[in-house]
């Protein structure tokens, strides 16, 4: 056996790769932070949402469904309308992953991982992209 073949990598080599995999590290630990404060604050909407139909005595399979408006729940929350924090819950719902990429993107990008952080704006490319195909549709 040579000499190569047994040698360890020069230190910087390895200080580089320990970085690397503490800075992916934190960047999991930041979005899953992020997703488990977040879920458990949009239960917690649909929750007080749930207890408030119930309270008010609505059944939610007889009452009117109103309709979706994200300018609208701001209001509907401080009134203590129980449907505003049922679509606030739903909302945090539906946003916590593009947060969780928002998130895992910008750590990449901090730790010098371009090729990630790349990935990362083609997946909220392809999410705006959708959304926008979406609201398209609908019209």
């Amino acid at each position: 056996m040579s000499a190569r073949a047994t040698a360890t990598p020069p230190p910087a080599t390895v200080d580089k790769t320990a970085g690397g995999i503490e800075a992916a590290a934190g960047i999991e630990t930041i979005a899953a932070r992020l997703l488990t404060w977040g879920t458990r604050l949009a239960l917690g909407f649909v929750l007080v949402g749930v207890v408030g139909m119930f309270l008010a005595g609505v059944d939610p399979t007889d009452a009117a469904q109103p309709g979706y408006s994200v300018t609208a729940i701001p209001g509907q929350l401080l009134a203590l309308q129980p449907e505003g924090f049922l679509w606030a819950g739903l909302t945090f719902a539906v946003v916590l992953p593009l947060g969780r990429v928002v998130v895992s993107g910008a750590g990449f990008l901090g730790a010098g991982d371009r090729r990630l952080a790349l990935v990362s704006v083609l997946v909220l490319l392809v999410i705006g992209a959708s959304v926008v195909a979406a609201l398209g549709l609908g019209r």
